[in-house]
């Protein structure tokens, strides 16, 4: 009976078909629930893209992005006010005019389309997969990730994880030199926005050293790919963007409004980081201590600890999607407040593991183990912090594609599994 059963999604066509529909009535869902959010008083969607679009209306008006005494002593974390470097505000105002409503559906639809193009690119890394049998399941449960819907409800920055981390992912998969410089250039303009996504520069240093020491080993010194490793490529491009982003906002705003976000910084020293939507490590360990003051002493450690675990990913971790998926959920603890949401990033990593084991033994533990980090991370509804246990989830399904044996010889199975 269950060969039976499931003997029709053999069929390609049927397949797209049952996406089609499971992604309809997630995103008329996720829809109509943002609607319902924003007929409310005030609204309850959108709320973090207003906060950048109402700075960037002060910023087309000369003012400083930040309010006066937006943050203070005893502030709570959760306390919504303007706190992104000048760049973030200083691009918003050029979008001052639009309705709040329509730039959120705008960004959530610019959002997904770069979803899109990562797992068009990730199925572009291994010929015998279609784009579109990639993309279309992609973008049919996106609207049931948790962490990816809240970002998109609320407006936040970090919906474009995704499409940052993702071509990251894809450069170091041996992705074109396009996605090299365009992975650059994402995760340059979300490290301006976000700061956490910065420490994957760390990532790309270490792992593009030991591809250059190892071709060094091999005796090929002289050639581009010993000079010139694909992360370095990566790296250099990010940080030449986040160069070009803050001279052009001193150059076209001057240094104010770098003094006024050094204040709220200082300012920021006195926030209460303790609260059960930050589920950094800091925060949790207070919240389980009983003790607020312990997330402000155990926080430099644990981004210390965090940095150093990046490193050692890099230089240590053999294949680079598993290397990069471990520094990418240590990216996410390394400032004292990580969202509930911020897990958002890991979204590309589950896409390479199922494309990377198509066709192979693991199919279906990785499929297992996808499926049970999208409803351990719906789960987390109730409870925020259960958001790691799908992060877990993910990385293991990482793992698993490591270690399959029966594989095609394609570029994402080669870098995910042990040749």
């Amino acid at each position: 009976m269950p060969a039976r059963i499931l003997r029709p999604f053999a069929d390609r066509r049927f397949r797209l078909l049952v996406w089609l529909l499971v992604g309809t009535m997630g995103w008329a869902g996720l829809v109509l629930l943002a609607v319902t959010l924003l007929a409310q008083e005030p609204p309850r969607a959108g709320f973090d893209l207003t906060l950048i679009i109402d700075a960037g209306r002060r910023v087309a008006a000369g003012q400083s992005p930040y309010l006066a005494g937006a943050v203070g002593g005893g502030t709570q974390v959760e306390s919504l006010f303007y706190s992104y470097p000048p760049p973030v505000a200083q691009a918003a105002s050029f979008i001052g005019g639009l309705d709040d409503t329509v730039a959120l559906a705008a960004m959530g639809i610019l959002a997904s389309i770069g979803l899109a193009a990562v797992a068009a690119g990730l199925a572009g890394l291994r010929g015998s997969v279609r784009a579109v049998d990639v993309v279309v399941p992609t973008l049919a449960l996106a609207p049931f990730v948790y962490p990816f819907a809240i970002a998109l409800l609320f407006g936040n920055v970090d919906s474009w994880y995704p499409p940052a981390y993702g071509a990251v992912l894809i450069a170091a998969l041996g992705g074109s030199s396009r996605w090299r410089i365009g992975g650059g250039v994402a995760l340059g303009l979300v490290a301006v926005a976000k700061l956490q996504p910065g420490s994957l520069f760390l990532w790309l240093a270490v792992a593009g050293l030991g591809a250059w020491q190892a071709g060094r080993a091999a005796g090929s010194a002289g050639s581009s790919s010993a000079t010139r490793p694909a992360t370095w490529i990566v790296l250099v491009s990010g940080v030449v963007t986040i160069g070009v982003v803050v001279a052009a906002s001193l150059l076209g705003w001057g240094l104010g409004p770098w003094q006024d976000y050094v204040g709220v910084l200082r300012a920021g020293g006195g926030v209460d980081l303790v609260s059960p939507l930050n589920i950094g490590p800091a925060s949790q360990l207070a919240l389980l201590l009983g003790d607020p003051s312990v997330a402000s002493r155990v926080a430099p450690v644990i981004a210390v600890v965090a940095l150093g675990g990046i490193a050692a990913a890099a230089g240590w971790v053999r294949r680079p999607a598993l290397s990069l998926a471990i520094a990418a959920v240590l990216s996410l603890v390394v400032l004292p407040i990580t969202w509930f949401h911020y897990p958002v990033a890991l979204v590309p990593f589950a896409i390479a593991a199922a494309v990377a084991a198509h066709g192979t033994a693991a199919a279906s533990r990785v499929g297992w183990l996808v499926a049970g980090a999208i409803v351990v991370a719906g789960v987390a509804i109730a409870g925020p912090v259960i958001v790691w246990g799908a992060v877990a989830l993910v990385v293991a399904a990482v793992g698993v594609a490591v270690r399959t044996d029966e594989r095609p010889r394609n570029p994402v199975a080669e870098s995910l599994s042990p040749g």
